[in-house]
């Protein structure tokens, strides 16, 4: 693996020695006799997990973005709360029911695709 590889998965690796050091310094796991290449092994591993989660939220803001586009282009109904009044974000929970809803009313046949 080259450096700059290795740099990209280890982005999160000082935030990752920090929970580290905080988890060996509670009172709790302080008597803990760790070596430092156990140390440096749970960094890495904690460092994988908060990549994970950082993954998982990049997909999450891409995902809703797409259905963010559908609702402006479908317009003020997807703004528009179950009381009647604006917000001013699209109501992601109701873009596919809209959807559905455009494509029923639609003279466009679904099943030829």
């Amino acid at each position: 693996m080259n450096e700059k590889n290795m740099n990209e998965k280890n982005i999160w690796i000082d935030e990752a020695r920090q929970i580290v050091t905080q988890l060996l310094l509670n009172p709790e796991t302080k008597e803990l006799e760790i070596n430092p290449t156990s140390v440096e092994g749970l960094a890495q591993t904690i460092n994988n997990w908060i990549e994970a989660a950082a993954q998982n939220q990049r997909n999450t803001d891409y995902y809703r973005g797409l259905v963010v586009r559908c609702g402006e282009a479908i317009g003020k109904q997807a703004f528009t709360q179950d009381d009647g009044g604006l917000c001013e974000d699209v109501l992601c929970a109701k873009v596919p029911a809209l959807v559905e809803s455009i494509i029923n009313e639609s003279t466009w046949d679904k099943d030829k695709l």
